[in-house]
């Protein structure tokens, strides 16, 4: 028998799940076709949440009983019906409309199907333990199928989201990849957990409550920017497919010299310097573009015939000269703010530029900007 402390931590922990599974189906998410998986994606979490609710109030109404065989056996099960709710969550985040409504059918089919036969098979034989490590077996085999399809998931969704803004986003969604990696790691625990000393169960189930709410969190944060996100990765392979030909046939037929236009995009980009477009954050290239009177291929023909670095680098530039700027005229300020008025959605990529172009961290320079005066 457990202490009651550490008994009491179940039903803590069922309690604050349910909590959050309600708050889960309470965020508002557009109805419409693009955001469908997103929207079952949801489902499917709030399913996660109450499925592992259920689970500790079990454990906490029947600790002490001296038989652990269901617990055992249903460990293995659970632990892959959340690995496959949490994944499909975060591909349905990286890329919105990437899993097809037949693909999911058909796997989660078959992933049933196999989890009714592993339970009907460990709950009618004697020796159900081997039937437990097959399993346990098993569903470490799923969780490898599972990081290698997000990795290359979570590197082509940061492709495209670079790619439409022309900024470095991987900070962005990297905590889309903290949550996948900390669902794995409480996966493969989870699977082992009924085998655990009761101190080390409770801390265990203390650290995925404590996930569990964070992720809450950051999944209300998502769903609050998901145009965001939507508009750089909610593309179907044919719109991609026929932006690549037309950028290809644009490429081979109208990047011919062409002066009139060279000077017309130059004037509109002294302009766009001088009304301080480079501040707007949350643009995509092709939209600034559209603002120059050009279009996205010859605005990067532009920059590559006639500029020392592309339009990435130079708007950075832009942006972190208006930063020094400002914390010359406002040393006051807080940097974080300084950064996003200067067009920095994330605090990593202002650091890392400014260090890059000023050798000095935004804090030094602002020191030494400071001790000057």
């Amino acid at each position: 028998m457990r202490p009651a402390p550490f008994i009491s931590v179940y039903l803590i922990g069922a309690i604050v799940l349910t909590i959050m599974g309600f708050m889960l189906i309470g965020f508002r998410i557009r109805v419409e076709e693009k955001t469908f998986n997103l929207r079952l994606s949801r489902v499917f979490m709030v399913g996660a949440y109450f499925m592992l609710a259920i689970a500790l109030f079990v454990s906490y109404r029947y600790e002490g009983s001296g038989d652990t065989k269901i617990n055992e056996i249903t460990t293995p099960a659970v632990s892959a019906l959340q690995s496959m709710f949490f994944t499909f969550t975060l591909l349905s985040i990286l890329l919105p409309t990437y899993i097809k409504r037949r693909q999911l059918l058909v796997h989660t089919t078959i992933l049933l199907t196999l989890i009714t036969l592993y339970l009907v098979v460990a709950l009618t034989i004697k020796n159900y333990r081997l039937i437990v490590i097959i399993g346990v077996l098993s569903y470490i085999g799923l969780l490898i199928f599972y990081t290698r399809l997000f990795i290359r998931k979570y590197a082509l969704s940061v492709q495209q989201l670079e790619e439409y803004y022309d900024e470095d986003e991987q900070g962005r969604i990297s905590w889309v990849k903290t949550s996948f990696f900390a669902a794995l790691t409480i996966g493969i625990f989870a699977s082992v957990s009924t085998y655990f000393p009761f101190w080390i169960d409770y801390w265990f189930v203390t650290a995925y409550l404590i996930f569990y709410i964070w992720f809450v969190t950051r999944f209300a944060n998502y769903v609050s920017k998901i145009d965001f996100y939507l508009s750089a990765t909610a593309r179907s392979q044919m719109e991609s497919n026929t932006t690549k030909e037309v950028e290809y046939h644009t490429s081979e037929t109208t990047f011919e010299y062409d002066a009139a236009k060279e000077i017309q995009l130059k004037n509109a980009l002294q302009q766009w310097v001088l009304d301080e477009g480079y501040r707007e954050g949350e643009i995509s290239t092709e939209e600034v573009a559209n603002l120059l009177k050009t279009d996205l291929p010859f605005l990067r023909n532009y920059f590559s015939k006639n500029m020392s670095s592309d339009f990435r680098t130079w708007r950075n530039e832009l942006r972190i000269e208006k930063a020094k700027e400002l914390i010359a005229d406002h040393p006051e300020d807080s940097l974080n703010h300084i950064a996003q008025e200067v067009g920095f959605i994330t605090r990593s990529n202002f650091y890392h530029y400014f260090k890059k172009i000023t050798g000095l961290s935004p804090a030094d320079y602002r020191d030494q900007i400071t001790t000057g005066k």
